[in-house]
């Protein structure tokens, strides 16, 4: 019996007809077996934290089981072909498997709104996992799937849907890379970065201050102190903020853990891509982690709320687009 499941993987790799897991520093597609992968991590000393099941699960998907793949506001379907890849050009998505996408006539990928879902469904899909399965779901996805691959439709409000999340996407793809390779206003040296991220805490109701290079000892830093007070659970945050391209090591992790602050929650923020490795060292510190793509979804959440200024130095035009 084929499986469902959930798989967070790049967009770009639908191009190709495949679906994509991280862990760049271990080619899964070489091992015969989810255990002789698991012994190969545990042998090269690479931290997983809590993600084995994750691993096995991505490496257990077999021809013929329904990869769902979760996209702004919709999801794409796809069939498992069995045939395993590795590549280093798309981050997050270096191990890969073979999916067939269901697509339009025109080969355009066919997007789902998560509006045609089920409550709980698409509850589920809100799981903060890489990989998940969705088995229980099976009935509802495969009709879903038989009913598009028919050449149906989930919905008379689809093409609409799948044009406005497109555009979102490519919206917060485009915004992300100018920040990224320094293409906007921003202030340079990483000031302009840390006083977005001021900016934005500000709109989530906090209060918010730069300490000074000089408050901290050793290697123990934060850019930015943040709190929020309400009636019942006032909140600390320390946050290290990286303006980088590409990938994202773990010296801020270093940063945050050796903060002597109990009370706090730290926050590492950064515009690249956070390596597998890195995020388990985080997670076993107990430190929170943004990459790129989350802070790029932040973003997005409250651009239109920045100060015109701000708006100005990013690019961000007040016009509306048409579809």
């Amino acid at each position: 019996m084929s499986r469902v499941v959930m798989v967070r993987s790049p967009l770009e790799l639908t191009a190709g007809d495949q679906a994509g897991y991280g862990w760049s520093q271990m080619n899964f597609s070489e091992h015969a077996s989810a255990d002789s992968l698991m012994k190969a991590f545990r042998d090269r000393g690479i931290e997983i934290g809590r993600k084995g099941n994750q691993i096995r699960r991505f490496f257990n998907i077999r021809a013929g089981d329904l990869i769902v793949v979760p996209v702004p506001r919709a999801i794409l379907l796809a069939r498992a072909t069995g045939e395993k890849g590795f590549g280093l050009d798309v981050g997050y998505g270096e191990n890969r498997i073979g999916a067939t996408f269901l697509r339009d006539p025109d080969g355009k990928v066919k997007r789902i709104p998560r509006d045609d879902l089920s409550t709980a469904l698409e509850t589920r899909l809100k799981i903060r996992m890489a990989v998940a399965s969705l088995d229980e779901f099976s009935d509802e996805l495969e009709t879903l799937y038989s009913r598009l691959e028919s050449g149906g439709f989930s919905n008379i409000n689809s093409q609409h849907e799948a044009e406005n999340s497109e555009a979102v996407n490519t919206f917060k793809k485009t915004l992300l890379e100018r920040i990224q390779q320094g293409s906007t206003f921003l202030a340079g040296g990483g000031n302009g970065l840390e006083m977005l991220v001021m900016e934005l805490l500000k709109l989530e109701g906090y209060e918010v201050r730069r300490p000074s290079k000089r408050h901290y000892e050793g290697v123990a830093d934060a850019d930015i102190e943040a709190y929020r007070k309400d009636r019942f659970n006032p909140t600390k945050l320390l946050v290290q903020v990286k303006h980088h391209q590409g990938t994202t090591g773990a010296h801020g992790i270093r940063q945050l853990a050796a903060l002597d602050d109990d009370d706090a929650q730290r926050w590492l923020i950064t515009t690249a891509i956070v390596d597998e490795g890195v995020e388990a060292l985080a997670e076993k510190d107990g430190i929170q982690v943004m990459g790129g793509n989350d802070f790029s979804d932040w973003l997005f959440e409250h651009w239109q709320n920045l100060s015109v200024a701000t708006r100005s130095r990013l690019g961000l035009s007040d016009a509306p687009v048409l579809l």
